[in-house]
């Protein structure tokens, strides 16, 4: 399962490497956004800008959560939709893929989403009768959302794990850099289950929170990858001195006034290592959730395009260029 299939190997022009379709329970139910996107609204944006290629993943949290539970920051299985946790929407979004839009499937570079602590074995199963259909391409963690370390995944998640082996899965991540308030995503746990299993693949995504030490450490690891998803308002969030991103001394020094600036920083200082993505639609994002459990609930009003998500590679060409809009995105997606 490596290799993605003939009718996707054609034509790579500009691959986003991460974006999401499908309905987002936690942002609607607590007024964030965006809090839905269809698949035909993700492949309109795409040709707008001249994305040829895209992975796309279900949003993440799912309906087999309770959902009152969720709205108060807690995740609680309830179990009425789906037969698993992301059952539903893995499925939703492959049927859209191969049945409702087929014609998409051109485009589109398909990982299904998994919570790495609740019923992994039932997640497994599901995940086995679905790709026996429906071809999916990696899987996606959210340890935030799920409220689930990454660590978990070498142990309650290991049924996950020797899954992705089994099929040669990436794995992309959401991360969080070493001074992040969020707990669960720690891009530190990432690198120790990537040594650990050496044969997988691993994407941890959002630009390693700019904290150029932690991106060092990356560059030394032979099977890990970080993307640019969401990079505009991080820089944007940056020069608000925020501390979801390493906004102090330990930074990547660039101007962050002009995120297309820093993109290429990047680039040119890890090559090999860096990937353009979007996060689309999540380039924009509206939110009243905590970071973890039991704390107060934060604020966030950040706002993008897609048109600005492009722009960041404004600075990069010739193999540069080559390198962060695809070929490092097919060596973490083929090997």
């Amino acid at each position: 399962m490596a290799k993605l299939p003939p009718y996707l190997r054609r034509d790579f022009r500009l691959l986003d490497v991460h974006s999401h379709s499908g309905f987002e329970p936690l942002q609607f139910l607590t007024h964030g956004f965006p809090f839905c996107h269809s698949l035909r609204t993700n492949h309109e944006e795409n040709e707008r800008i001249g994305v040829s290629h895209a992975v796309v993943f279900p949003f993440c949290t799912s309906f087999y959560y309770n959902l009152p539970a969720l709205r108060q920051g807690r995740v609680e299985l309830e179990r009425k939709i789906g037969t698993a946790p992301f059952q539903f929407e893995n499925e939703q979004l492959l049927k859209q893929i191969y049945e409702l839009f087929p014609a998409y499937k051109k485009m589109f570079i398909p990982f299904a989403i998994v919570d790495t602590v609740r019923e992994t074995k039932k997640q497994v199963k599901a995940l086995t009768a679905l790709i026996e259909r429906y071809p999916f391409f990696g899987l996606k963690v959210h340890p935030r959302t799920t409220q689930a370390r990454v660590d978990t995944l070498l142990k309650e998640g290991r049924p996950l794990l020797e899954f992705a082996k089994a099929y040669d899965l990436p794995i992309l991540f959401h991360a969080a850099y070493p001074g992040s308030p969020d707990p669960f995503s720690q891009i530190s746990q990432i690198l120790a289950v990537a040594r650990a299993h050496p044969q997988l693949r691993y994407n941890a995504a959002h630009f390693c929170g700019f904290h150029q030490e932690t991106f060092e450490e990356v560059a030394r690891t032979d099977n890990v990858w970080v993307d640019a998803a969401a990079m505009a308002i991080g820089c944007d969030l940056v020069l608000q001195k925020s501390k979801i991103y390493e906004s102090g001394k330990a930074k990547i020094p660039a101007d962050y006034r002009d995120p297309a600036k820093v993109f290429a920083t990047i680039a040119r200082m890890f090559p090999d290592k860096f990937m353009w993505g979007t996060d689309n639609p999540a380039h924009t994002f509206v939110s009243n959730t905590a970071i973890r459990p039991g704390a107060k609930p934060i604020r966030i009003e950040l706002w993008s395009t897609m048109e600005r998500e492009k722009n960041l590679l404004r600075d990069v060409s010739g193999k540069l260029y080559r390198k962060v809009a695809y070929e490092n995105a097919l060596q973490f997606l083929e090997g």
